[in-house]
């Protein structure tokens, strides 16, 4: 295991490890450099959940758009969320039309895509 070669036991009884100088010295290089976990930037697993995000970011100017291949990849099914402020006043249906008419060319190599559309909160 990792902890065995990286750790010495300092003794049996007391079952207290001690890290070698090289391992104290890497795990402080490591604690200084920044980390950011959760960055805004959105993260694409595939080229066309990157393609359409990018055209709904375009057109629709959203206030918050997640695109996800939920076919594992092959790009034959995605799952979009999108909130806009131009759904305001419009039903559902209608909302899903407006996203459909705007990915018509991508949606003829699709198997099926599933289009959550809301409206920001005022």
């Amino acid at each position: 295991m990792f902890t065995r070669t990286l750790l010495s036991r300092t003794t049996a009884a007391t079952g207290h490890y001690r890290l070698p100088a090289a391992a104290v010295v890497a795990t402080r290089a490591l604690s200084a450099t920044p980390f950011r976990l959760n960055s805004d930037a959105p993260q694409f697993e595939t080229s066309g959940e990157q393609h359409i995000y990018e055209k709904l970011k375009r057109e629709l100017s959203p206030t918050k758009l997640t695109v996800k291949d939920s076919s594992g990849g092959c790009g034959s099914m995605y799952v979009v969320e999108i909130e806009a402020e131009c759904f305001r006043g419009k039903s559902r249906v209608s909302q899903t039309k407006i996203v459909n008419s705007l990915l018509k060319s991508e949606i003829k190599d699709m198997h099926g895509m599933r289009v959550l559309c809301s409206v920001p909160p005022e």
